[in-house]
């Protein structure tokens, strides 16, 4: 189940950059000839188009760049933290985080993405304050996002009833979220809440294909019931569609 949502990086406003432009003379460009919000953002996408390819070398160029034309720029900084997450510099990170959050202390996008990577350093008190922060700033509109990764985050902390109420939340706010929905019927389980586990898992089924979790989950939601003839049926069809699953593996060992 982990799995944390990363906001924000690639589509990149850079608000409050100063724009100016000139015409090049015959001296040459003059010092306020760069159109700097222009080009900062172009250092930018290429810096995080780097970053995914894995080309840090090249990435960090481009960051400096961008922060050249844009010292004061709080999206850059946030790029900056995800390049050094990547690189597993993490005092470079969160030094870049709070830079950021210095600059624009209400932006949701930066609170979220530093408590994925507070929870990443297992700092999860911390991280679920960063995710409650960025849920609570007014123009974000990522708020499913940041209540997922708070519950998976207290999931990650041996939390399982906060967790719970985490994806509860972030369900009521995207019950299209096949994943989140699965996840609230397994921990319903773990919590020995068969009823709810059976509830949501039939919602799952009804908009989705089976999937080796999903009927193991069935199985065991049956088998706790002892619904003996659907416990069969779930058996069967993980045997027919996913004999190399671990689910199924499990299933064949009796590890349930």
């Amino acid at each position: 189940m982990k799995s944390f949502a990363v906001v924000g990086l690639m589509v990149v406003a850079l608000a409050g950059c100063s724009t100016q432009s000139y015409i090049e003379t015959s001296a040459g460009l003059s010092e306020n000839s760069v159109d700097k919000m222009s080009a900062a953002r172009s250092r930018l996408t290429l810096a995080l188009k780097y970053i995914e390819i894995e080309k840090y070398q090249e990435a960090k160029i481009n960051l400096d760049r961008a922060v050249s034309y844009a010292p004061d720029n709080a999206d850059i900084y946030l790029a900056y933290a995800y390049y050094y997450q990547k690189v597993k510099e993490h005092s470079q990170a969160e030094t870049a985080y709070l830079y950021a959050l210095d600059l624009a202390p209400d932006d949701g996008n930066i609170h979220n993405n530093f408590g994925v990577f507070l929870c990443g350093v297992a700092r999860y008190d911390e991280a679920e304050t960063e995710f409650l922060a960025a849920i609570a700033s007014p123009s974000y509109n990522q708020i499913a996002n940041s209540y997922e990764n708070a519950g998976r985050c207290a999931l990650e902390n041996g939390d399982k009833t906060q967790a719970l109420t985490y994806l509860q939340s972030s369900l009521a706010y995207a019950p299209q979220n096949l994943d989140v929905r699965l996840s609230i019927a397994e921990l319903s389980y773990t919590l020995a809440d068969f009823a709810v586990a059976k509830q949501q898992l039939i919602k799952y089924e009804s908009v989705s294909k089976a999937t080796a979790r999903s009927l193991w989950l069935g199985f065991k939601i049956a088998d706790k019931q002892q619904e003996s003839a659907v416990a069969e049926v779930y058996s069967r069809q993980l045997l027919a569609q996913f004999p190399l699953a671990f689910q199924t593996q499990k299933y064949i060992s009796n590890d349930y």
